[in-house]
């Protein structure tokens, strides 16, 4: 318990003027340390590191009330609802698992798992609006996305409003963006396929049409994406959704089996700094980040690493000029359609023509068969002399390597050549490089680097030593430096739900065997 002369309020427990208050979260004020101890039992689930603070940019965010140690856990929070995602292909709406068809709900006639999703706390509230249905949902395809599941959680949301009322208002303050939304090309999709939908169909009478695209508005811009039973799904967690966007995070987050949200500090957050998340991919460059942003979350970023051209050195964006091999950079990147130009000479591209590459290329990468590694080291060697070596595209390309060698069936550590396994070390060193600018400390992209980079030094000095290319005394220092980032790298994925459960062993004891050590 901390006392501050200027700072003052009234006793949590007996509303007598009080100095003093929580260390942790102070946020609560108490008269004295008996108070604070009979309070404790209430005050222990609410205390949290962070306050919500009004910023003219960022809106409403979490801000640091102290110092936030690396890898301390900020925030647990359930759910205030789950349901399919946008463009969701059909999934039972009582477990969220994968659905053949086979057996429909008696009531509403959606397609389920079986007579028990029928109840399933997911299910039930919502099958009284659903069965109102002019006619029975008619689906061909179940592995395609079908509209009629794009009004089920904007659905579920609403009945709160009854059901649960201090979810309701939880998800009520949230942003809509309704504004924005209207001039995108997602309003003609939440009109149809929600709002008319419900309104028209479904005769849905418990909300006007303003209210539903509103709730629709607010899964879109809030909603985080995660996995149950397989399937991808989307969650509305009020707290976690009071972060801030930054292109380099300040924490991670994971999901448990119950869907509770688990975020930490990847990194130390001074007290008074904001806490925050990305809402993009960390790999893409800025061009894609802002395009995305812009278009999913109704914001363009202007963040340290976006106002940069060289993206803070790591060049994720720049190009090789076509007439000299110079370095082709943006001349204002917080400009969509700024031109870009060559350092070294005269030459310039139209912003729209670097756009219109970027998306060809990400096409490109994309589509390519991952059965073995041979399309991913064509594409990086297609393009070397017009990306940067550091470039987002052959950043992407460098990953998938990495997961893929050592990993895949086919290319087992064992059966690796020299040169894959040298190429596989430089990858994960470069990449680590990057690691530590745009996603540093605890993170999970790290983590993972660190694991696969130990592995393969491993490999390498047991191959190295069976052709007697080195001694055994030549494999201390591979040995040296695997068990170091080993004992990182589980540091850092011991925090991940799956690896909570004894995943990171299994792990470990399959890559050992693998390795024969």
């Amino acid at each position: 318990m901390l006392r501050m002369p200027e700072s003052q309020g009234l006793c949590e427990v007996c509303s007598k003027p009080a100095k003093q208050f929580c260390s942790s979260c102070r946020s609560v004020f108490y008269c004295s340390r008996e108070c604070q101890k009979q309070d404790w039992k209430n005050h222990k689930g609410k205390c949290k590191p962070y306050v919500v603070q009004n910023h003219s940019i960022y809106g409403r965010h979490m801000v640091a009330t102290r110092d936030i140690r690396a890898g301390e856990v900020i925030l647990k929070e359930s759910p205030a609802v789950v349901g399919p995602k946008l463009r969701s292909s059909p999934v039972c709406l009582g477990c969220h698992k994968v659905i053949s068809g086979s057996f429909t709900c008696s009531k509403c006639h959606y397609p389920l798992c079986a007579p028990s999703c029928e109840i399933s706390k997911y299910h039930k509230v919502e099958c009284r609006v659903l069965a109102g249905a002019a006619g029975k949902i008619k689906i061909d395809n179940f592995e395609a996305s079908h509209p009629a599941y794009e009004c089920v959680t904007p659905l579920r949301c609403l009945l709160l409003k009854e059901e649960d009322p201090k979810k309701w208002e939880a998800i009520n303050q949230l942003q809509d963006h309704a504004k924005n939304i209207k001039n995108s090309e997602m309003d003609d999709v939440i009109q149809r396929n929600t709002v008319d939908f419900l309104k028209n169909y479904m005769k849905y009478d418990g909300a006007d049409s303003s209210e539903i695209y509103r709730m629709s508005g607010i899964l879109l811009v809030n909603s985080f994406e995660l996995k149950h039973n397989g399937q991808r799904i989307r969650g509305v967690y009020p707290q976690a959704a009071m972060m801030a966007h930054d292109c380099i995070p300040n924490t991670k987050h994971a999901f448990d089996d119950d869907l509770t949200l688990i975020l930490r500090a990847t990194i130390v957050i001074r007290k008074g700094s904001p806490i925050t998340s990305t809402y993009t991919n960390i790999l893409w460059n800025t061009l894609q980040r802002r395009k995305q942003l812009k278009a999913v979350k109704y914001f363009l970023c202007s963040c340290r690493r976006c106002s940069d051209p060289l993206e803070l050195g790591t060049h994720l964006s720049t190009l090789l000029c076509s007439e000299c091999g110079g370095h082709v950079q943006s001349t204002a990147p917080l400009e969509m359609d700024a031109s870009w130009a060559c350092l070294k000479c005269s030459n310039t591209l139209l912003g729209k023509t670097v756009s219109w590459g970027d998306q060809a290329l990400y096409k490109e990468l994309r589509g390519l068969d991952h059965i073995s590694s041979q399309p991913l080291e064509e594409f990086l060697d297609h393009y070397q002399k017009a990306l940067h070596p550091k470039h987002r595209f052959f950043v992407e390309a460098k990953y998938a390597l990495i997961k893929f060698y050592g990993n895949h069936p086919e290319y087992r550590y064992r059966d690796m050549t020299r040169e894959q396994l040298e190429r596989k070390v430089t990858y994960c060193r470069e990449l680590l490089e990057l690691a530590d600018i745009i996603d540093p400390g605890l993170s999970l992209f790290r983590g993972t680097l660190l694991f696969e980079l130990q592995a393969a030094l491993v490999a390498l000095a047991k191959m190295l030593l069976s052709n007697e290319i080195i001694s055994k005394d030549g494999t201390q220092d591979y040995m040296t430096e695997a068990v170091k980032h080993l004992k990182e790298a589980s540091e850092i994925l011991k925090h991940e739900p799956e690896m909570e459960k004894g995943g990171l062993d299994a792990k470990l004891k399959m890559l050992s065997e693998e390795l024969d050590i």
